[in-house]
């Protein structure tokens, strides 16, 4: 199996650009371009420009990991979306036909994951892909 496209949801956790470090490695030894995608995870009722302002603010992170794969000769994309992480992840994976999920499995307290999983394991759950978990 070759992969090609490969989606990496990357977070604010501190264990981030480590995920994207890894991801770039593998990239550069599969030859796959990176899609770097932060979901802005907002409540049900937020406004238009609250929304904006959030992606705004949420952009570096993404932008940070494509810009350390791209020094690496890594040909990588970032962008920023809003809604349910485990839904926007597997939705876009789906839709545009990635062919590998990379995700770290830290980021969220221990307690959040006891109560509602992580969102790994959702991602996991729900895709269509492959997902590679990194610890």
């Amino acid at each position: 199996m070759t992969f090609q496209r490969v989606l990496v949801p990357v977070d604010d956790s501190p264990h981030v650009l480590e995920l994207a470090q890894q991801a770039t490695e593998f990239a550069r030894e599969t030859g796959a371009t990176l899609t770097f995608l932060h979901v802005v995870n907002t409540p049900k009722i937020t406004s238009a420009k609250d929304i904006e302002q959030q992606k705004r603010e949420y952009r570096w992170i993404s932008d940070e990991c494509r810009e350390k794969a791209a020094a690496q000769g890594v040909s990588a994309s970032s962008r920023v979306e809003v809604g349910s992480p485990v839904e926007t992840i597997v939705s876009i994976a789906e839709r545009e036909k990635f062919d590998l999920i990379i995700m770290g499995s830290k980021g969220q307290s221990h307690l959040r994951t006891l109560l509602v999983g992580s969102v790994a394991d959702q991602v996991m759950e729900h895709a269509s892909c492959p997902v590679l978990l990194l610890k």
